[in-house]
């Protein structure tokens, strides 16, 4: 009985030293040491990309500047009609007419009929809906996640985060937090003004359900501090509230009012060592690695060009 008892105790003993090297891994590598800010910081002054002034838009709105990088590859119709209209001023002047906390907020025009429009030089009001892309993204596409639960596999493109089908050979853009996408009735080619932005936790079950065509890069906190409605129908009335001042295509902007903005370049070897620093965060102060992480929760790095 001693015997048993013994190697009971042995058991358990090893068993517990398992668990814990399960739980903080030794680690050889020294670059996998790092931590996603040491990373981000050591990160080559090449492997940061500066953004297109003809796909990005600056949005002011009371409490400041929003920057959206616009995405023409996977949907060039709605970046395309959106630049259109906002070179037309059609978005100034309107609001965030639905602010729900930790969903959408959306704004725009709210028109009661045709007759209500301004007439266009270019664009249009409603647009063909662009759920998904079908042709080749693999020169540019970094894979990253084959255990996502609305896709085979999730990735990035341009620092944006991608949805695959393998089946069908088509990708999207996800609704992660900051994402830019068009709002709809139950026709799906009605989008074209519904502008809205994800402010909450990732809406994935959106995906290829309505366009996704571009992500806020700056200014986030501005989106967050635009005031609430009550509910899904916003009964809370926002008429002459989150007012849009205006929406530019930095390409039109003095040179001295764009923001030297840069990205990490999202196939950089710098940024597929944060994917996997984010995968699995070191430090004193993590007990435990979870060896995952969605491609929403891996926030991709942007700064502020200090040099020419």
């Amino acid at each position: 009985m001693k015997h048993i008892l013994v190697t009971f105790v042995l058991l358990i003993l090893l068993t517990a030293c398992q668990h814990q090297s399960e739980i903080k891994p030794t680690v050889e590598n020294e670059q996998e040491k790092l931590t996603p800010g040491q990373v981000v910081g050591a990160a080559k002054s090449e492997e940061w990309r500066s953004l297109d002034p003809e796909n990005t838009l600056y949005l002011t709105v009371d409490g400041g500047q929003v920057v959206f990088e616009l995405m023409p590859m996977l949907a060039p119709g709605h970046v395309e009609n959106t630049k259109a209209l906002v070179r037309q001023g059609v978005f100034d002047g309107t609001n965030f007419y639905r602010v729900l906390d930790g969903f959408v907020a959306q704004g725009g025009p709210l028109y009661q009929s045709e007759a209500d429009q301004q007439p266009l030089t270019s664009g249009q009001y409603n647009i063909p809906a662009e759920f998904t892309f079908s042709g080749d993204v693999s020169a540019v596409y970094t894979p990253f996640d084959d255990q996502d639960n609305f896709a085979d596999e999730t990735g990035y493109i341009d620092g944006f985060a991608v949805g695959r089908d393998f089946n069908t050979q088509e990708s999207w853009l996800l609704h992660c937090y900051g994402a830019l996408a068009m709002g709809r009735a139950n026709d799906i080619n009605t989008g074209g003004v519904a502008l809205y932005i994800v402010n909450g936790p990732a809406q994935r079950y959106l995906d290829r359900n309505t366009t996704v065509f571009g992500r806020v890069i700056a200014g986030m906190q501005h989106i967050q501090a635009l005031h609430r409605s009550a509910n899904m129908h916003g009964q809370v009335d926002l008429t002459g509230q989150n007012i849009i001042q205006s929406i530019k295509v930095a390409a039109d902007m003095p040179a001295d009012e764009i923001l030297k903005l840069q990205v990490l370049d999202s196939n950089s070897a710098s940024f597929k060592h944060l994917l996997k620093a984010r995968q699995n965060r070191t430090g004193e102060w993590f007990v435990y690695q979870h060896d995952y992480m969605d491609a929403c929760g891996v926030p991709i790095p942007v700064r502020l060009q200090t040099s020419d």
